[in-house]
């Protein structure tokens, strides 16, 4: 099974929010609660976990800016997955 890693709503914040930095590498594998990314707003700099386990497959780059709810990668369940996913993936930057 594939999960998208999505720009998460923290509050009412509802503007485009920049991805900071990705905490886990592209490839590795995350389990749920583990630091994965840093996202800000204008306001607040956050954290944000992993809310599934997988492998980790980053689509956007750092400074990327983008709406609540963008999809900035994916974890997947299997190597062949992740490798596929590798295989189409259009980087945002």
């Amino acid at each position: 099974m594939i999960v998208e890693v999505i720009m998460p709503k923290l509050g009412i914040y509802e503007d485009d929010v920049e991805l900071i930095e990705w905490l886990a590498d592209d490839g590795s594998s995350v389990e749920v609660g583990d630091p994965l990314f840093v996202m800000e707003t204008e306001k607040v700099s956050t954290e944000i976990e992993a809310e599934d386990d997988g492998i980790l497959v980053r689509t956007a780059d750092p400074g990327y800016r983008a709406p609540i709810g963008t999809c900035i990668g994916y974890l997947a369940t299997t190597a062949s997955e992740a490798d596929e996913l590798r295989a189409r993936r259009v980087s945002r930057s």
